[in-house]
């Protein structure tokens, strides 16, 4: 029967129960003689009337008299009252451990602080040769003061040992009878080994097991093992293993995970041997690894955009205010930032057109419109919208002086300066022949940019004048492009990335007047932040590294900041920008799109390729299959794939370290040829289907695209990137050893030719109105071009038997254009077939010999769309 509060156990007055379980009742009582507060731990008894639960009450009082321990609940006393056997323990006001992980795991700091002060506690007991065998997340308290254990009743007690090791054989004996029958199995099944599930001897190893899945538990809020019934819980436990805690929280250290898994082998020859050496290892992990990163659990409830709007506004004028008392670091805030209205974001492979202010406040963005071209605009981070800037019309790329009072962008052949108090911008350059897109504002006056195809580095003072070459390729110790430069705060030296010959790349620091020397191995757009960290893109994923900005050099392991930010390897773009005091934002997610049959009313009639990210289609000659280019997702490199249309089977044609992307058929659909990039700028590679042989086409001069094959197949088009940054349209004949000539050059962009099926007309994209648009001309004979759209579009396709030729409007319609050619050509007034899937604008298309269909690329997911990902303080949790 339960004790009623003010019933009495001797010297002990019953108030209140706390909880029972299996070996007992808990009460809080009060020690009239010492006018304190106590736990007593009743057997009542039903159960005292069984010898060996009489045994194992008894067994704890002995276990946990031995431990004298801050992390261990303590004993104060022993005894009996009219048939009643009672423990007085510790009282302990906190909370369970599992009472704290049902609302989520655990922050870093409480994490690691937690699991030390357990391992710590395990330590004591086993080196007092007690084995707890129970241990739980229902058997840890948390307290103001720390961790404590409780609950010996299913201990083993072994002859002490004050190493805390697991015994040898010799000291396998225990001190008392071992009330367990063998066999049996005792424990909270969740958290048990395996030799304890197989009814074997148990010692300190034991717990360690148990151990390593209730800190797996703290940092995932996941059970490492779980079961449906019983049997397959078991099951779990005995033949598999966990999922990886960085599967779980990628922001998690590896060297967290390596502990665990030790923990959590099998055989208990290949855990750590005592719980001493795991507190070890825990304790230097937080004081030189990363912390576990992890998001406030409470603001991941927080959906409504107030209380996000709320929470930016505080963080920040906490930041901004100078006089402000100092105050804990507070957690890391991730809340998205949209394009604005009827825009999205412009981030092309080249560029990333994005700069947080240096003081984190506010975000310079490129955003994009069919009808009005791009611009930067700005965003406070506590504002709702984002304004445009008044004279960066056609900017692709911006970043910020030091002091956050200007900042300077590329528009054009121009590199620009804008003074944010007000005023017009300022010329500080002409980039015509050198094609900047990538920049960094030092101390001292002086900016770097980069090439876009990495031919240097250049630098030009603030005031304006002339880029000169800072640094260039090395060809002698394999060098092909360098870019992304960014200055350390010093704004004197700089990081800067080296891409080499073989496709890979490496971080360098360029300290003036000495040689620039590697920091380490990296294929991605480098930025520091304050206090000392580098944040880099490698698989797809964000990571950051430790740096000694003091003797410029790296520390320790990277760790993960995010698990996807947008990157293509081939041009080590990396879609993110920070700031000095711990703001980050980035851009997570890819295009991803299906390849589609489409009839001429716009009705789906059926998809040939699923979901992934595709740039270009091609349907070859007789019809039946189909080129796409086909990106990686962690890497944002393309293959080229072959598509069998009828059977909808993919053949991988392509599998270099670069990317490859345009292909178009050769006659006979034997061979290929398409654009291929790796740590050079694109090339024209032609390769056979049959034996696989590959051949580059023309030098590397600048990015080579591949665009149509003439009718007679004895022509390739391309385009080719111009000295002044244009794209021009050249030609090549397929005989061995000819060369080139230019077909289409201006100072615009020309793109996107094809031939008319009987080879008399060329039809192509030019932006020289001002943006672009399809124009059609003869082919090697007298006569001036013709424009055909009115309105903007792309994408030039004519019908096999020509009759027509269709275009994507930049309304987003499919238009068809009449064609009658006898002595000239004669087009007819344009008509638009249909809208594009519901205001998606198709990827790509193309028409087979029947042109009652077509071939799409239809957008499911646009990725410059899509919300950026705004990250605040996450330096915070990262182990100093």
């Amino acid at each position: 029967m339960p004790l009623a509060p003010g019933s009495r156990l001797g010297p002990y007055e019953i108030l209140s129960p706390l909880g029972a379980g299996g070996m007992g009742e808990v009460y809080r009582a009060r020690d009239t003689r010492l006018d304190r507060t106590v736990a007593i731990k009743v057997l009542p008894s039903h159960l005292a009337a069984d010898p060996t639960l009489r045994e194992r009450f008894e067994r704890e009082a002995r276990a946990v008299s031995s431990l004298n321990h801050p992390h261990i609940c303590a004993l104060f006393d022993i005894g009996q009252h009219e048939g009643v056997d009672f423990l007085v323990m510790e009282h302990i006001e906190g909370e369970t451990l599992a009472s704290r992980l049902s609302r989520g795991p655990m922050p870093p700091d409480q994490a690691f602080r937690t699991a030390i002060e357990v391992a710590d506690a395990l330590d004591k007991a086993h080196r007092q040769g007690v084995v707890h065998r129970d241990l739980k997340p229902g058997n840890v308290m948390l307290t103001k003061s720390g961790a404590k254990l409780l609950d010996f009743g299913l201990a083993k007690l072994r002859p002490a040992d004050p190493t805390g090791a697991v015994p040898g054989s010799s000291a396998l004996l225990t001190q008392h009878a071992d009330l367990t029958a063998e066999g049996s199995i005792v424990g909270t099944l969740q958290y048990m080994s395996p030799e304890q599930l197989e009814g074997k001897e148990a010692d300190a190893r034991t717990d360690i097991f148990s151990f390593g899945a209730v800190l797996y538990e703290m940092v995932t809020r996941r059970r490492a093992f779980e079961g449906k019934s019983q049997a397959s819980l078991i099951a779990a436990i005995l033949e598999r293993e966990p999922a990886s805690i960085s599967s779980l929280q990628p922001m998690s250290p590896p060297a967290l995970e390596r502990i665990v898994e030790q923990c959590l082998r099998k055989d208990p020859d290949e855990r750590w041997q005592s719980a001493h050496d795991v507190g070890l290892q825990l304790s230097s992990m937080r004081e030189a690894e990363p912390r576990l990163q992890a998001s406030s659990p409470a603001l991941a409830r927080w959906t409504p955009w107030a209380l996000v709007a709320i929470v930016v506004i505080v963080a920040l004028a906490a930041w901004l205010r100078p006089d402000a008392t100092p105050h804990p670091a507070p957690a890391p805030i991730r809340f998205l930032l949209s394009p604005p209205t009827g825009r999205q974001f412009f981030n092309p492979v080249e560029i990333n057109s994005m700069a947080l202010s240096p003081d984190g406040s506010q975000i310079a963005f490129v955003a994009s419109d069919p009808t009005d071209g791009t611009r930067v605009w700005l965003r406070p981070l506590s504002a709702v919208e984002a304004r445009p800037l008044e004279g960066t019309e056609g900017a692709v790329s911006v970043f910020w002086s030091p002091d956050g009072q200007s900042m300077a962008f590329f528009a054009g052949d121009k590199l620009k300066r804008l003074d944010l108090r007000g005023g017009a911008p300022l010329t500080l350059c002409n980039v015509q022949e050198v094609i900047g897109h990538s920049g960094t504002w030092g101390r001292d006056g002086n900016i770097l940019f980069a090439s876009s195809q990495g031919e240097a580095i250049f630098r030009v003072t603030t005031a304006g004048g002339t880029p000169a070459e800072e640094i260039k390729p090395d060809s002698s110790h394999g060098e092909t492009r360098t870019h992304w430069p960014w200055f350390l705060p010093d704004g004197r030296r700089f990081l800067y990335i080296s891409r080499l010959r073989d496709g890979g790349g490496r971080l360098m620091l360029a300290d003036p007047g000495t040689p620039p020397r590697q920091i380490m191995p990296v294929i991605s757009a480098v930025q520091i932040v304050g206090p000392g960290y580098l944040v880099f893109a490698q698989d797809g994923a964000l990571l950051g590294h430790r740096f000694d900005l003091t003797n410029g050099r790296i520390v320790g392991e990277a760790f993960s900041i995010a698990d996807r930010v947008r990157y293509f390897l081939p041009t080590a773009r990396a879609s993110f920008t920070t700031s000095r005091n711990g703001v980050l934002v980035y851009q997570p997610g890819s295009d991803l799109g299906r390849v589609v049959w489409v009839d001429r009313s716009g009705r789906e009639l059926g998809t040939v390729a699923s979901q992934a990210e595709y740039r270009t289609v091609r349907i070859s000659s007789d019809g039946r299959k189909a080129l796409i280019d086909r990106a990686q997702p962690r890497t944002g490199t393309f293959d080229i794939w072959s598509l069998d249309l009828a059977r909808g089977v993919e053949t991988r044609l392509t599998s270099d370290l670069g990317s490859a992307t345009e292909a178009v058929w050769l006659p006979g659909g034997e061979a290929i040829v398409f654009s291929a990039s790796g740590g050079a700028p694109p090339r024209l590679i032609r390769k056979d289907l049959m034996t696989g042989a590959q051949e580059e086409l023309l030098p590397v001069r600048r990015r080579q695209v591949a665009q149509h094959v003439s009718p007679d197949a004895k022509t390739l088009a391309f385009i080719e990137r111009s000295g002044s940054g244009n794209y021009d349209i050249w030609t090549l004949p397929l005989s061995r050893g000819s060369m080139p000539s230019l077909l289409v050059g201006t100072s615009f962009d020309e793109d996107e030719l094809r031939f008319s099926p009987d080879g008399r007309f060329i039809a192509f994209v030019s932006d020289e109105s001002g943006r672009k648009e399809i124009y059609v001309a003869p082919y090697l004979s007298p006569g001036g071009r013709t424009r055909v759209s009115t309105r903007g579009a792309r994408c030039p396709r004519w019908g096999r038997d020509g009759r027509e030729l269709f275009y994507l409007s930049d309304d987003r319609y499919l238009v068809a254009v009449p064609v009658r050619s006898a002595s000239s050509l004669e087009l007819g007034e344009p008509v638009p077939l249909f809208a594009l899937n519901e205001g998606k604008a198709w990827t790509d298309f193309d028409v087979p010999a029947d042109g009652r269909r077509f071939l799409a690329i239809i957008p499911e997911v646009l990725a410059d769309k899509q919300p950026l990902t705004v990250v605040l303080n996450w330096t915070t949790e990262i182990a100093r």
